[in-house]
């Protein structure tokens, strides 16, 4: 499913945290959403998710505002997920992947059937963690962790996956899976998956886009080799840096100095 947004203007009180924001994902695309700290990436994840509604503005998916549906009708087409959850939460891991059908039961099914286990139990082959279904969240690592969230996701069975930093807290093994995953998911399922990620090689290397936003503007849009430019990444990030591109892997970002 295509998404737009348009002019989205979002305020903590007196805050502005997004300026007029506008962009599109085309149904299939991994887009990665990068700028430093305080940049507003999360909140616009979050606006386009429907946690926080936008003083102005609006997401469109497929040409229907988000706005204008009912919570659970949300829910069937757009997935959120942060990067962490509490891990001393009593629960195992197939009983919170199952939440996630919440979505798809009516007045009529209130409690999962087997067509949802089914689901969440694909869910969790297609990770690689159907061995841990019977393990407690507080007992598994933190790689395996965001493979659980992701299943999550996945099982909510949406067409578009909201995902706010896939790879923090991960080593450089995990990292690369994820993201791996998430790339696989794009083109095998064409589900439309967008990203805030802080690791700039990362996002230039599994996406087909990136959006950088700065003090809550986009200030480019486009192919990692648009994107991420010396020019861009120093005013944006305050650093100077070499960006060389590597024959096979993409674009790799050498920091210099601070300014």
């Amino acid at each position: 499913m295509k998404v737009k947004v348009l002019g989205v203007e979002f305020y903590y009180d007196s805050l502005k945290v997004l300026d007029n924001v506008e962009f599109e994902v085309n149904e299939g695309e991994l887009v990665s959403i990068i700028g430093p700290n305080g940049a507003g990436k999360t909140t616009l994840l979050k606006c386009i998710a429907r946690i926080l509604k936008p003083r102005k503005g609006a997401v469109y998916v497929d040409g229907v505002s988000l706005w204008s549906l009912k919570p659970r009708e949300a829910a069937r087409i757009v997935a959120y997920a942060e990067t962490s959850i509490v891990p001393e939460f009593q629960l195992t891991v197939l009983d919170y992947v199952l939440t996630a059908r919440y979505p798809h039961t009516n007045p009529v099914k209130l409690w999962e059937d087997y067509r949802d286990i089914e689901i969440v139990e694909q869910a969790l082959r297609e990770l690689g963690i159907a061995h841990l279904a019977n393990r407690k969240l507080g007992q598994i690592s933190s790689g395996e962790l965001q493979r659980v969230i992701l299943a999550r996701i996945i099982a909510q069975e949406p067409k578009v996956l909201l995902i706010d930093e896939p790879t923090a807290f991960l080593d450089l093994k995990y990292r690369l899976e994820v993201m791996e995953i998430l790339r696989k998911l794009s083109k095998e399922k064409n589900l439309t998956i967008i990203v805030a990620i802080h690791d700039l090689e990362l996002a230039a290397r599994y996406s087909d886009k990136l959006i950088l936003i700065h003090k809550g503007k986009i200030v480019a849009a486009g192919s990692p080799r648009t994107v991420l430019t010396p020019e861009n990444i120093e005013k944006t990030y305050g650093v100077k840096v070499d960006v060389i591109e590597h024959f096979k892997h993409g674009l790799i970002i050498v920091p210099l100095e601070p300014l």
